[in-house]
């Protein structure tokens, strides 16, 4: 695909061709003070910059403001004396960069969602610059999460693997969840294959192969993730990833085979099922997996390599189709580019067909099925045909100079709920049916790009991005209810909002991979949480609780945010350590609830806080058990600029090492 030239290329190119002679060079213009490009507004998150070019001055080219903590030394004075985050009332164009510390994050990046709840995040910025009650809680949260890590940590000794292999019974229902739910979507393993050699081990466990018990043990991992309500394997499951990766580490060349590939899209997929590991962090090391993968020429159709067996040939198409997948995934979750295009890789897409009908006995392909016979390849090649504008997504928002304004994310839009709605009629068509797991992970995946692309606009007050705003709103809600967990009490006004949304029942599996899980599948519901919150107080600030019109939506949009702080609080019992979410969210809820009821917003978030944060240090407290945490004060850790993925999450994160970049600019139409 050929790049298009840049606006300044096409509107300037003379006088950008225009030198002077060496002694005709002009003095170098005088430094511009930060006003005239913007307004730094301080916060002990960092700095968000408020940039308005002016209409005479612009040329259509994003505005890209400096780090606070790269600033030009004449603007430092300048940013010190800035009015806080507490003087912003709205945000009326997109933001375009976030630097925190060395860190660089784009717009389409989750972490922008923050800026969605200006009260709630005014309150934590207070909380924290006066070091308060509820800053000390925070801190002793985070002490507790630390002594739940080290708990977590089981006894081995390197080179051994396979050493905290739980019983028979339990292996094979981990084995049996991974099958059921990863499986179906992300290819990676043959299934018959796979079995067979689980069967032979538990016979024979005298000398195992060390690619199976990895690869089983990875497979019991992601398992776990949806085995109970409270991850209890999680310790086990952060062993066997640790034993993964020193199983790679151990030979360079063990990468560049296609057990190894096998092997490093499970790490993939587990570390980001268990936060193990950040988004950046996985983007870094997906890097790794998309090369070894190229390496060894999975980008190119098996046809156009030396003669392979049919065998060699479907399971080399399936693994690619992962890999692009897991890249997409890592590229969307960091708000980085995935580094590859549909010009890079030919390789077709793999037979619809079950894995009983192909093996390494079989030689030639039985007639394909029917598209409407669902086979154990029909969700993939039914999700592989929205790559291309899957791609086209995770680099729109990644690009340094992008080109098309508004108009392209319209267009981009449009191509993703098209996709979406021939997806969920492709899994519908099938017979027999997809399962509820199946569905609510396919539309999942399709919503994040929905989100990705269309929320820099969702808090514009500018009425010309409403179609952001809504799309983001709608997306919000359905997968609000898709996540609704099973145990959820049932009431009149729950089942009648049930009815009409079309969700007829729970699935156990999708709620146990929302609490429990994490990477996209936490980054969704979370984007979702926060679009839903920030829709209901726009419209209790409209005055909209006493309009017929608006009033069902409000208590709508109400009680999915009482879920969603409920789904905050019940990660934190499955074993999630960062208490902020949990918080935040509340505190949100709080403001919200006493806007409606004409009480101080200020008083409801400060006493919810306290309440909230207590409680955090209750369940945390409980869970911690008789393992000693340090007591007293609690200093400020300062970030390390190596700790990639620490900031992945940015609750986690030190909060004065975060520096909020909003440069802006507006977008052609």
């Amino acid at each position: 695909m050929q790049q298009s030239p840049s606006r300044d290329e096409s509107a300037q190119p003379e006088a950008a061709e225009t030198v002077p002679l060496p002694s005709q060079q002009p003095d170098p213009p005088p430094p511009q003070p930060v006003s005239e490009c913007g307004i730094w507004h301080s916060s002990s998150l960092g700095s968000v910059l408020i940039s308005r070019p002016s209409a005479s001055t612009w040329n259509g080219e994003t505005v890209v403001g400096e780090s606070p903590t790269h600033a030009a030394e004449g603007a430092r004075a300048e940013l010190d004396g800035s009015p806080t985050i507490a003087t912003l009332t709205d945000v009326s164009v997109p933001p375009t960069l976030l630097m925190a510390k060395s860190r660089y994050f784009s717009p389409g990046h989750w972490l922008h969602s923050v800026i969605l709840n200006l009260p709630a995040l005014k309150w934590l910025d207070e909380e924290v610059s006066k070091q308060g009650e509820c800053w000390q809680g925070l801190q002793r949260c985070r002490a507790l999460g630390e002594s739940l890590k080290a708990q977590r940590l089981l006894m081995r000794f390197p080179g051994q693997y396979g050493s905290h292999l739980p019983d028979k019974d339990a292996s094979s229902k981990l084995l049996e969840n991974y099958l059921r739910t990863f499986e179906t979507v992300y290819r990676v393993v043959h299934v018959p294959t796979l079995k067979g050699e689980y069967e032979a081990f538990l016979k024979n466990n005298e000398n195992p192969n060390t690619s199976f018990i990895v690869t089983l043990q990875l497979c019991m991992a992601l398992g776990a993730c949806v085995n109970d309500d409270t991850f209890s394997f999680r310790p086990q499951a952060l062993q066997w990833i640790h034993e993964a990766r020193e199983w790679l580490e151990s030979s360079e060349k063990r990468r560049l085979t296609m057990s190894g590939i096998q092997i490093m899209c499970l790490v993939h997929l587990a570390q980001q099922a268990t936060e193990s590991l950040y988004g950046d962090r996985v983007w870094i090391l997906n890097g790794t997996l998309l090369r070894s993968a190229m390496c060894i020429g999975l980008h190119r159709d098996p046809a156009k390599l030396p003669r392979m067996s049919t065998f060699q040939a479907q399971m080399r198409r399936r693994l690619w189709l992962t890999v692009m997948e897991l890249v997409l995934d890592a590229s969307v979750d960091s708000g980085q580019p995935p580094f590859i295009s549909e010009d890079d890789y030919d390789c077709e897409l793999p037979a619809d067909l079950n894995d009983d009908q192909i093996g390494p006995d079989i030689e030639t392909l039985p007639a394909l099925n029917t598209t409407i016979t669902f086979t154990d390849m029909s969700l993939q090649i039914a999700l592989s045909r929205s790559i291309g504008v899957r791609l086209s997504v995770a680099k729109h928002w990644s690009k340094i100079k992008p080109n098309g304004g508004y108009p392209s994310v319209l267009q981009l839009g449009s191509e993703l709920v098209a996709a979406r709605q021939s997806l969920n009629q492709t899994l519908s068509a099938l017979r027999p049916k997809a399962s509820q797991f199946q569905h609510r992970f396919c539309d999942t995946i399709l919503t994040r790009y929905l989100f990705t692309i269309h929320m820099p606009f969702v808090p514009l007050s500018n009425p010309l991005f409403c179609h952001s705003h809504k799309t983001c709103v709608d997306a919000a809600l359905e997968l609000s209810y898709l996540t609704l967990p099973a145990s959820y009490p049932d009431n009149p006004f729950v089942e009648a909002i049930r009815m009409v949304s079309g969700i007829k029942e729970p699935c156990l599996d999708f709620d146990r991979l929302v609490t429990c899980g994490s990477g996209s599948f936490r980054i969704t519901k979370h984007l979702a949480t926060s679009i839903l919150a920030a829709d209901l107080a726009a419209r209790v600030a409209e005055n909209g609780v006493s309009k017929p019109g608006l009033a069902l939506r409000i208590a709508e949009e109400r009680w999915l945010l009482r879920a969603g702080v409920e789904w905050a609080e019940a990660r934190i019992r499955a074993g999630q350590d960062n208490v902020k979410d949990y918080v935040f969210f509340a505190v949100v809820l709080a403001c919200v609830e006493a806007q409606m009821s004409g009480e101080s917003a200020e008083r409801a978030m400060e006493q919810r806080g306290r309440e909230v944060i207590d409680q955090c240090v209750e369940i945390l407290t409980e869970m911690a058990g008789d393992q000693e945490v340090p007591q007293g004060s609690y200093p400020s850790v300062a970030l390390d600029d190596g700790e990639l993925d620490i900031m992945g999450a940015f609750w986690s994160s030190d909060f004065s090492g975060i520096g909020w970049m909003d440069s802006m600019s507006i977008l052609p139409m």
